[in-house]
């Protein structure tokens, strides 16, 4: 016989998509190109902070394993009981799954790495990349079903705009993972069955296995499609023993995940099947009630929140006809997920937008639409009636996009009380119909028009990289994206994405406070935040090491003989060290007879530290910058350390004056804006804090001199300054020059 290719397996399928163009298959450009453009909507409509309780203890999770390799979520102590439970050694842990946490892990170390990356900012882009994964693979399902190109692009491009996945792309929910685990799993088992190979059943149990890990109620997936793959095996009429190869296939990732899920229960708990879950956290809803609530009430329901739903829910039976497997498997897993949720004592999820937990099914629920999008083509009416569903679908995904949910959620809580019921089942209190009337510039919810301010730049980035994918998708579907164009393709996404993340880069008081303490902190010390307010604009910045304690005080957590460091805003307790960021302080507590080392301080240290008589020395300087234009105000950093008591209270004095004695501006307060009155300072003490001195719109162009000093605003007498040798240096003493332009 002739060395020709062997015959096809029983039930293969010839893979007719495929193209010898670029030695790849076109779908599969297609769908990057489709993922890449989808990714640069969401990276537009990106926003960048938390929204919920739910994200804050996955992000939290991430930071320990990313900064110091824990497990505990002591940022959020302050919550209690809220969003984790506490283990056997005493230590609060998250009762959400491991999968968030390892996905957004490498962007999160990424973002360790640049104090110009914002942490939780940058590993906020997740669900970005998860759901424009997504997209792609809901398009590759839809080919794998032999429709033409445009119906699936139609398709993809339906879930990813016009159904919720696109604001949940920007939470940090790991509903959005169980979707693509979910649309992964079912688009491997329709490869297998059009192509049987051992890959085709270890991907599909691995896209099942990743929604394991995002929450372990996905194990729902696992009997629907196991029985699907046994059907399968039954109509191939293999032997009984060609089927161990496909099952054990499909079952090793599985199993893999709830080994993976029981050694994170077991480091948490103390226990692999100890989830951390409340026993008052069950299922206790009537039925009839939560299965209304998620379908149709109009505080929920999801074809309310994805009226193109409604389109697909009228194509299902079309698809059943044609394709009765890709049929059955989304009805039965968006059907069993309802049923799943509908008695869960929180089936609405608490805060959020829509139905939360349906976000998992979306792909699945948009797939039905293929078979009404391909007969749109030759029926006038069905496309206009499409075409309408569909504008009125992206709109009602416009709302969240635009504003933040939870400004109308508070409001009407605050009026009404948490979750009442006229916010679930009552049309005139539902989010649909009132979040409309907050769509004004200053509560946009997207990074670059934080605070009603909307940064030019970072908006010119965003529509280019949509328009470039946009142009690239087009290239794709006409077989003219060539491999160097996906590469320059992903490179410009790349450059974007950091572009928009450096423009949003965290900045204000806590921030400042966040990166000191990463300057100056030393192993085997703790840092404790005493305001909750400050959780999000603090672990957004702080790239150090030491695990942070979200508590009221730090006397509850403190060990003897360790180090401690406090911030906070108001007032701070006594302590030897207290440095004034604006309105947060940071505060260190040395273990007992241990002093601070002012050569940690992040600022040019005086060599030799002029003293103002002989009670304060001034101990380290940093003027921010050496130019600043007028009208300006120029951010100038006092270290001072306490000689001896003080009987009277001094106000500190900052001036820009010039040779001819003109002023440039000057600041005049008492210390820590009266928070740490000199009468107060020990000896020995370190008092550390920023003055803006205002530069005048008038001031003449020039070089200026930067001096300060203290005096008695009662007396008006100024405390002389002294050198290290006991030299009268006079009242004021000069710190530095500026150029003002």
């Amino acid at each position: 016989m002739g060395r020709g290719r062997s015959a096809p397996a029983p039930g293969y399928v010839h893979p007719w998509w495929r193209s010898s163009g670029h030695g790849r298959s076109p779908d599969r450009w297609i769908a990057l190109a489709l993922a890449a453009l989808l990714f640069s909507v969401y990276l537009l409509t990106f926003s960048g902070v938390y929204h919920s309780s739910d994200e804050m203890a996955m992000m939290v999770a991430t930071d320990s394993l990313a900064r110091r390799g824990g497990w505990d979520i002591e940022w959020l102590r302050w919550m209690g009981e809220q969003q984790g439970s506490f283990g056997p050694d005493g230590h609060l842990y998250s009762r959400k799954g491991i999968g968030m946490t390892l996905v957004a892990l490498p962007l999160y170390w990424l973002a360790l790495q640049s104090a110009r990356l914002g942490n939780v900012q940058t590993a906020m882009l997740t669900n970005c990349l998860v759901t424009a994964l997504t997209g792609a693979w809901l398009y590759r399902t839809v080919r794998r079903l032999r429709y033409p190109t445009g119906v699936a692009l139609a398709t993809a491009l339906a879930f990813g705009l016009g159904t919720m996945a696109w604001p949940y792309a920007r939470y940090f929910f790991s509903e959005s993972l169980s979707a693509l685990g979910w649309m992964a799993g079912v688009y491997y088992l329709i490869r297998a069955r059009q192509e049987p190979g051992r890959a085709s059943y270890l991907l599909c149990g691995a896209g099942l296995g990743l929604a394991l890990l995002a929450r372990l109620n996905n194990a729902i997936a696992v009997p629907i499609v196991g029985l699907a793959l046994l059907a399968d095996l039954a109509r191939r009429r293999l032997a009984p023993r060609a089927w161990l190869a496909p099952i054990g296939a499909f079952l090793a990732p599985i199993l893999v995940a709830l080994a993976i899920s029981g050694a994170y229960n077991w480091l948490r708990f103390g226990h692999p099947l100890t989830t951390g879950y409340l026993p008052e956290e069950r299922f206790s809803t009537p039925f009839l009630e939560g299965f209304y609530g998620l379908t149709l009430s109009p505080g929920k329901g999801l074809l309310w929140y994805n009226p193109l739903l409604w389109g697909a829910l009228a194509a299902w039976p079309a698809l059943f006809r044609r394709r009765r497997l890709a049929a059955v498997l989304s009805g039965a897993l968006v059907l069993s997920t309802i049923a799943f949720y509908a008695p869960w004592y929180l089936w609405w999820a608490g805060h959020s937008w829509g139905p939360r937990f349906l976000v998992t099914v979306l792909p699945l629920a948009t797939l039905p639409l293929a078979p009404a999008v391909e007969a749109a083509r030759r029926r006038r009416g069905l496309a206009v009636a499409i075409v309408l569903l569909t504008v009125l679908s992206i709109g009602v995904q416009l709302l969240p996009v635009l504003v933040n949910y939870n400004v109308y959620l508070e409001e009407v809580y605050d009026r009404l009380g948490l979750y009442h019921p006229a916010t679930l089942f009552d049309p005139a209190y539902s989010p649909l119909v009132h979040q409309l009337r907050y769509l004004e510039v200053q509560n946009l919810d997207l990074a670059w028009a934080r605070g009603g301010v909307v940064r030019g730049p970072a908006l010119a980035v965003g529509v280019a990289a949509v328009l470039l994918s946009a142009t690239a998708l087009r290239a794709a579907v006409r077989r003219r994206l060539a491999a160097w164009g996906g590469i320059g393709l992903g490179a410009a996404l790349l450059a974007a994405g950091l572009v928009s993340l450096v423009g949003c880069a965290p900045a204000g008081d806590a921030a400042e406070a966040a990166r000191w303490l990463a300057a100056m902190e030393r192993p085997g010390e703790i840092a404790i935040l005493t305001e909750p307010g400050l959780t999000e604009a603090v672990q957004d910045a702080y790239d150090g090491r030491l695990p942070v304690w979200g508590v009221p005080s730090g006397e509850s957590v403190r060990v003897p003989g360790q180090g401690a460091w406090v911030l906070g805003q108001g007032e701070p307790a006594p302590a030897p060290v207290r440095l004034q960021l604006g309105e947060v302080w940071l505060a260190y507590l040395p273990p007992p007879g241990a002093a601070f080392d002012p050569a940690r301080l992040p600022a040019l240290r005086l060599e030799r530290k002029p003293r103002l008589g002989e009670a304060v020395e001034l101990v380290a300087v940093e003027v921010a910058r050496t130019t600043v234009r007028r009208g300006e105000a120029l951010a100038v950093r006092l270290y001072w350390r306490a000689l001896a008591p003080m009987d009277r209270s001094y106000t500190v004095f900052v001036q820009a004056i010039d040779a001819r004695g003109v002023k440039a501006g000057q600041v005049d307060r008492l210390p820590c804006a009266g928070g740490c009155p000199t009468t107060v300072w020990r000896a020995g003490d370190l008092i550390g804090e920023r003055y803006d001195l205002p530069i005048g719109a008038d001031a003449p162009p020039g070089a200026y001199r930067l001096i300060v000093g203290m005096y008695d605003l009662t007396s008006g007498e100024n405390l002389s300054w002294v050198d290290d040798q006991g030299n009268a240096l006079g009242p004021a003493f000069p710190i530095g020059a500026v150029q003002v332009r």
